[in-house]
C-alpha cells in the first residue's frame, strides 16, 4: 500500500466507524478488506491525531479531533459563536428547528442546527446536503444568485419529486424565485419532506448575493401559521449574521489553544503520512482558509507532498478547494462525521465509571444532572454508604436555583439564560427564588469559583458540591455532584483530594469525553483538569 492509498484507506476506516459505531480493529479490517496489522497501524496514527479514540472493551470510536475540524468548517464561513447565538435566539422566539446553510458545489450544505421544542429534523443536521431546486433555504440562496447560476439549475428540470410540493418544472421554480425576491424570504410546504414546512431568509453579502440562509422548519401547520412572524424574526437574525460573516472575512487566523495543536511524530510505528495529514488539517482549521503555498510554509513540507495530501484529502471529503485552483478549507464531510460522533456520544455510559470512582473514594452519594426546562433532572446516580438524600433520586428534579448540581447548570450559561430563567421562576414562584440580584450574585460567585456549593440549603445537615460539564462548544451539557453529611463533604481530608477536587476532576473527565478543551478550565481559580483518577 503506497502513501496515498494509505491516506485513502484511513478515510475509509473513519467512514466505517461513523457507519458502524464503536468497532474492534478486527471488525474494521474485515470491512475494509485490509490485513489486521495494516489496520492496527492506521488506527494508531488516527488515534494519535485524535480522529479515533478508545471506546473500551477493545473497541474504537470516532475521536474529538473531528469536532475541532467541524467547527473550523463552520468558521470558514461565519463566527461559530455568533451563529450559535443567532440560532438559539430564533429558536427562543419561534420554538422551531433552526438551521443555517451555505451554497456548495454539490447542492446546499447545512452548517449548523438548533433543535426545536416539538420535533427533531434529522435531515437538516450539520453536513447534510439539500437539493438546489427544492426547499426554502436552497431557494433563498438561489433567488439571489446570478442569472447564469439560476439558468444552470433550471436546466436540470424536470426535477425529481421529493414530496407532494416539490417544484417539478423550470417555470415552477422561477415563479417561486420571483416570490422570494419580492417578499425577502422563501416558504416551503412539503417540498422536501411530506408534512414539513420551512421559512428561510438569505444572509446577504455587500454585493447583493446570498452568502448563506437561515431557516426554520417544522410540522407544516405550525410553520405556515407563523410564516410572517418567522420571516421577520429570521430577517433580524440574517442581518446579524451578515455582519458576522463580513467580520470573518476580514479577520486573520485564530490563535486559541484548541486550534494550535500540531500532531507530533510518534514513537510508535504509526504511518507518518497520516500524522502529517493531521498536522495539515490542524493548520487549515487554524487558518480557516489557506492556499497550498501558505500550508507549505506552515508545515515546512515539500510542495509536492502538500499537493498530494491536499488532493487525497479532497477526494475523501476532508478538504475542499474553493473554485478552480483556489484556496482550501475544511470539507463538509467533517460536518457529517462530527454529527455522527455527537449523535453517538452517551454521557450516561461515560459517567458510570467516573461516578463510581468518586463514590469509592468518598463513600458519598454521587450523581449527574441535565437541564430540562426550568429544572435539573438526575439521570445517573450512585447511592452513598452512610446517608442518602431523597431529594434528587434518579429521575427526580429540582429548580435550577436550588442545590449544587442545578445551580452549576445555570451559572455557566449566559446572562440571557439567567434572565429567561429568573422570569420563569418568578412567574411560577419556584420555591421562593428571591430577588434577581441575589440569585445573580450567587451565580457570579459560582462562575468565579468554578463549582457550586450547597450547605444546608436543600436538606438540613446535608451539603453538596456540583461542577459543570461542558460540550465541545463550551456550552453546559450536564453537571456532576456529590452530596452527603456536612462533615464528610466540606472537610479537607488529611490525605488525598477533597470532595470538591474530586467533583472537579470528574466534571473535567466528562467534559473531555464530550470534546471540550479542558485547558480552558484553568481559567477558574479552583478548577482542575487533572488526568489523575481518585485513589
Amino acid at each position: 500500500m503506497n502513501a496515498i492509498q494509505l491516506l485513502t484507506k484511513a478515510g475509509q476506516i473513519v467512514d466505517e466507524l461513523a457507519r458502524l459505531g464503536p468497532s474492534t480493529p478486527a471488525e474494521l479490517a474485515k470491512v475494509v478488506a485490509e490485513p489486521r496489522p495494516s489496520v492496527y497501524r492506521i488506527l494508531t496514527a488516527l488515534e494519535q491525531i485524535s480522529v479515533v479514540r478508545q471506546a473500551g472493551e477493545g473497541r474504537l470510536e470516532l475521536g474529538i479531533g473531528l469536532l475541532r475540524w467541524s467547527d473550523a468548517a463552520v468558521e470558514a464561513f461565519v463566527d461559530k459563536g455568533e451563529l450559535r447565538r443567532q440560532l438559539r435566539w430564533v429558536r427562543e422566539q419561534l420554538g422551531m428547528n433552526v438551521f443555517f446553510c451555505v451554497p456548495h458545489e454539490h447542492g446546499v450544505l447545512s452548517l449548523d442546527q438548533v433543535e426545536g421544542a416539538v420535533v427533531d429534523m434529522l435531515d437538516l443536521g450539520p453536513g447534510r446536503m439539500l437539493p438546489r431546486f427544492a426547499g426554502a433555504a436552497p431557494r433563498a440562496l438561489l433567488a439571489f444568485e446570478s442569472p447564469d447560476v439560476q439558468d444552470s439549475v433550471c436546466a436540470g428540470a424536470p426535477f425529481g419529486r421529493l414530496a407532494s410540493g416539490t417544484p417539478m418544472t423550470a417555470q415552477d421554480l422561477r415563479e417561486l424565485l420571483d416570490n422570494t425576491v419580492a417578499r425577502g424570504w422563501s416558504v416551503d410546504d412539503s417540498e422536501v419532506v411530506e408534512g414539513v414546512a420551512s421559512v428561510a431568509v438569505p444572509v446577504r453579502r455587500d454585493d447583493g448575493g446570498a452568502a448563506g440562509a437561515i431557516a426554520v422548519a417544522g410540522l407544516r401547520e405550525s410553520v405556515l401559521a407563523q410564516e410572517d412572524v418567522a420571516g421577520q424574526v429570521l430577517t433580524v437574525a440574517a442581518e446579524a449574521l451578515a455582519a458576522a460573516m463580513a467580520r470573518a472575512q476580514s479577520t486573520g487566523p485564530r490563535s486559541d489553544s484548541a486550534h494550535n495543536r500540531t500532531a507530533q511524530p510518534s514513537e510508535t510505528r504509526a504511518p507518518a503520512l497520516i500524522v502529517k495529514a493531521g498536522a495539515l488539517m490542524e493548520a487549515l482549521a487554524r487558518e480557516r482558509i489557506a492556499t497550498s503555498t501558505r500550508l507549505t510554509e506552515i508545515l515546512d513540507e515539500p510542495v509536492s507532498s502538500v499537493y498530494r495530501m491536499l488532493a487525497t484529502l479532497s477526494e475523501i471529503g476532508w478538504v475542499e478547494q474553493i473554485g478552480h485552483r483556489g484556496a482550501y478549507r475544511v470539507g463538509g464531510r467533517l460536518l457529517s462525521l462530527s454529527g455522527e460522533l455527537t449523535r453517538r456520544l452517551d454521557i450516561r455510559r461515560a459517567a458510570g465509571p467516573v461516578l463510581r470512582a468518586i463514590h469509592e473514594a468518598t463513600g458519598e452519594t454521587t450523581f449527574m444532572c441535565v437541564r430540562h426546562g426550568t429544572r435539573a433532572v438526575c439521570i445517573e446516580r450512585v447511592d452513598g454508604i452512610r446517608v442518602n438524600s431523597r431529594v434528587l433520586r434518579l429521575g427526580r428534579s429540582l429548580p435550577l436555583h436550588v442545590g449544587a448540581a442545578p445551580r452549576a447548570l445555570l451559572a455557566f450559561e449566559d446572562r440571557a439564560a439567567w434572565d429567561e430563567y429568573a422570569s420563569a421562576a418568578l412567574s411560577e414562584d419556584l420555591l421562593h427564588m428571591g430577588s434577581r440580584s441575589t440569585l445573580y450574585a450567587e451565580l457570579d460567585e459560582i462562575r468565579s469559583l468554578g463549582f457550586a456549593l450547597s450547605d444546608n440549603t436543600v436538606t438540613p445537615g446535608i451539603a453538596a458540591v456540583g461542577a459543570p460539564i461542558f460540550d465541545h462548544r463550551g456550552e453546559v451539557a450536564a453537571s456532576l455532584s456529590v452530596s452527603g453529611l456536612r462533615d464528610g463533604v466540606l472537610t479537607q481530608p488529611a490525605h488525598g483530594r477533597s470532595v470538591t477536587d474530586l467533583v472537579l476532576w470528574g466534571a473535567a473527565e466528562l467534559s473531555r469525553y464530550l470534546g471540550f478543551d479542558v485547558a480552558r478550565l484553568s481559567e477558574a481559580p479552583r478548577s482542575s483538569a487533572s488526568n489523575t483518577p481518585p485513589s
